[in-house]
């Protein structure tokens, strides 16, 4: 049994820039490197005399590579050099916002986010990003809509359009409204996207609403548009399952594994030793029951599910794996011998996450989920009981 993480629960947490991470599915992917021409008519506010755009593009454009980079305290002081020089900057706001979303920090988010609106009420980009901190992690997703809404009306360029449907969409699911959903995805073009990450977007929208055949088309039109992109093959395995097409389902799985191991750990990984000591002390966290019970339960630290599990049908993104027999149903006399084991995956922890410490958190929870299939919870169990 394994833990995959619905990239719903964590698209606020991501790059919007990684290639192949789970908000690649989930969350809007506005350009968090506007031109030195865009950003020097996003913002209405008048500049000071003397100081030129290109000044404030070059503070703005390293900000948000710093940010990239997981250099937060670098990218902030990227955009207070960009505040000296322009008060009323918008787009500064906008990348502390983002940083501070990056850092785990939502409501300071927002209030960075309103201050851009504030600023200049027709610039996007802050409404956008709003909309998702509401949604992930705030789960606010009736004021999400709205500033969906919004965004909608002030959209001119296509990506803002498309962004602020799919969002718009994605927020609606959330609400438990897929009346509204449906509706808010009929208005998206009929015609090929931009760029393959919306395909990608729209077409977990359409697997979230069992749509099965809509979201498997827009994962071939990603994959036309990039043949490596393996969230497109991920989601065509998803597709698959969800008809229950087995055969199919593995053999995107297997590719998946393939692509994924191909690429390059993110440049803040943990070293595998350090992942080694995240884990004993996570296992060293549990509560005193749950961790003499799991004594005999070895908790192991591996980069990927292995070939064997992923070609039994094994998701190649689980977090976790736990196999053995669960506790409840061990005999308590006699039985045939039997080994039980929890697997956590660091390259696909940290794929979900931005930050070590987020690795850290993501693995105390899966191990936590694991350890409720140890003791015989389903992964409905484990979802009603907020540990999905």
């Amino acid at each position: 049994m394994a833990k995959t993480r619905n990239p719903a629960q964590n698209a606020g947490k991501q790059d919007p820039k990684k290639k192949g991470d789970p908000q690649a599915q989930r969350g809007r992917q506005i350009d968090p490197e506007p031109s030195a021409d865009k950003t020097a008519t996003l913002s209405n506010a008048p500049r000071p005399p003397g100081m030129g755009m290109d000044e404030i593009s070059a503070h703005l454009d390293r900000g948000w590579d710093l940010l990239q980079q997981g250099d937060f305290q670098k990218a902030k002081l990227s955009a207070a050099r960009v505040i000296e020089l322009d008060e009323n900057s918008p787009e500064s706001y906008t990348l502390l916002g983002a940083i501070s979303a990056a850092s785990g920090d939502a409501d300071q988010a927002i209030l960075y986010y309103q201050r851009a609106m504030d600023i200049d009420p027709e610039f996007i980009d802050p409404v956008l990003y709003a909309a998702e901190a509401y949604m992930w992690p705030l789960g606010d997703f009736v004021e999400a809509v709205r500033l969906c809404q919004r965004a909608l009306d002030l959209a001119e360029e296509e990506d803002e359009y498309l962004d602020a449907i799919l969002l718009k969409a994605e927020a609606e699911l959330g609400m438990g409204d897929e009346d509204s959903a449906q509706a808010t995805m009929a208005e998206l073009p009929e015609i090929d996207l931009p760029e393959p990450i919306y395909h990608l977007r729209a077409a977990r929208t359409f697997l979230d609403m069992a749509r099965v055949e809509e979201a498997e088309s827009h994962y071939k039109k990603a994959l036309q548009r990039d043949p490596q992109l393996a969230d497109a093959v991920h989601g065509l395995g998803l597709c698959a399952e969800e008809s229950g097409d087995i055969e199919t389902m593995v053999k995107q799985f297997q590719k998946v594994r393939e692509l994924d191991m191909n690429e390059d750990p993110a440049s803040w990984a943990l070293s595998p030793d350090r992942f080694e000591e995240v884990c004993t002390r996570a296992v060293a966290d549990l509560p005193d029951r749950i961790r003499k019970l799991l004594a005999n339960v070895p908790v192991v630290a591996a980069d990927y599910p292995s070939e064997e599990l992923v070609k039994d049908g094994t998701d190649p993104r689980a977090l976790g794996f736990f196999t053995g027999v669960p506790y409840p149903q061990q005999p308590n006399v006699g039985g045939a011998p039997h080994l039980e084991c929890i697997f956590l995956y660091q390259r696909n922890i940290e794929r979900i996450a931005r930050t070590p410490e987020e690795v850290e958190d993501e693995i105390g929870k899966t191990l936590v989920h694991e350890a409720g299939h140890f003791f015989g919870l389903s992964e409905e169990d484990l979802e009603r009981m907020g540990l999905a």
